[in-house]
């Protein structure tokens, strides 16, 4: 797909239904069985936003915050079987860096270059807050482990640099004014940064869940570079979660805005030709934290 536009209107009251769980690992290169095992008892905390800071509050022009998330008695869990990359790792496929990708391709809405990877600060593993470290979002805590290989040689691909960024609970980015967002978040660097990756290839973020808003499923937008210097961008893509699961988790955890933004990979503009090669595996719950992996190749 080569386009990525927002329709983003938020809306409130979103029932935040006990879902059963259906993690999903369906990546070839990974073997493993599935299991998913869910149970929960929910309830959904708001509380208010300002600007970049995150809390929940829903406006009718999508000016929305980040949504506190509460859980009772028990915390939905998202299993699955631990897998072994196949030596067939191959090319995984091209996606649109979408709209606000602030890695110095467009206009930020107020007529400057939008570009967080000309700041030292953004090589960081936790990417919650701001660069500074300010405006932390809230959401579930996630760690985001992505391992690079080369799809020519199966080798891990050392020194690669790894750009990640995604949108806060209530589906706004940060580094933009635009009226897709609802608001002015150009001054924002949260949710976004790049990490060097090791040995393995694999580099690690300290995240949160990401949210969902309308016309798209959810995903992570990542970009590769042959190294720090960002002069050779090797792939630019996007991950994708298991529709079950990650529905399940938004129930339980009360993200609401996503809740009611419900859109499936196959129903999405962008992973309608399927996501098999771009799928995270999820582990954990929204009480302790999750751990997303995923494998690419480049």
């Amino acid at each position: 797909m080569q386009h990525d536009p927002r329709q983003f209107h938020p809306s409130n009251g979103a029932s935040a239904d006990l879902l059963s769980l259906r993690a999903s690992m369906g990546r070839r290169r990974m073997l493993g069985l599935l299991s998913a095992a869910a149970s929960a008892a929910v309830l959904a905390a708001c509380g208010s936003d300002s600007s970049g800071d995150t809390s929940s509050s829903t406006g009718a022009t999508g000016a929305t915050g980040a949504t506190e998330a509460t859980t009772t008695t028990a915390a939905t869990t998202a299993t699955m079987a631990t897998g072994t990359a196949t030596t067939d790792i191959g090319v995984t496929p091209e996606e649109t860096g979408g709209p606000f990708p602030a890695d110095g391709s467009n206009d930020n809405g107020e007529g400057t270059t939008a570009n967080v990877l000309a700041d030292p600060g953004s090589v960081r593993s936790d990417i919650r807050t701001d660069i500074g470290g300010a405006n932390e979002q809230a959401g579930v805590p996630m760690t985001l482990s992505v391992t690079v290989l080369d799809a020519a040689t199966d080798t891990p691909k050392a020194g690669a640099a790894v750009y990640v960024w995604h949108c806060n609970q209530a589906g706004q980015y940060s580094q933009y004014n635009s009226s897709m967002l609802g608001g002015d978040f150009s001054d924002f660097s949260w949710l976004r940064g790049v990490q060097i990756a090791d040995a393995t290839g694999t580099v690690t973020f300290t995240t949160i869940l990401p949210g969902r808003y309308q016309g798209r499923a959810a995903h992570i937008h990542f970009e590769v570079f042959e190294d720090g210097t960002y002069g050779s961008k090797l792939l630019t893509s996007q991950m994708a979660f298991d529709d079950d699961g990650v529905d399940a988790l938004y129930a339980a955890a009360g993200y609401t805005d996503a809740l009611a933004n419900d859109t499936d990979n196959a129903d999405d503009q962008i992973f309608g030709d399927g996501v098999e090669d771009q799928l995270l595996t999820i582990t954990g719950d929204v009480t302790s934290g999750l751990a997303a992996t995923l494998t690419v190749g480049v």
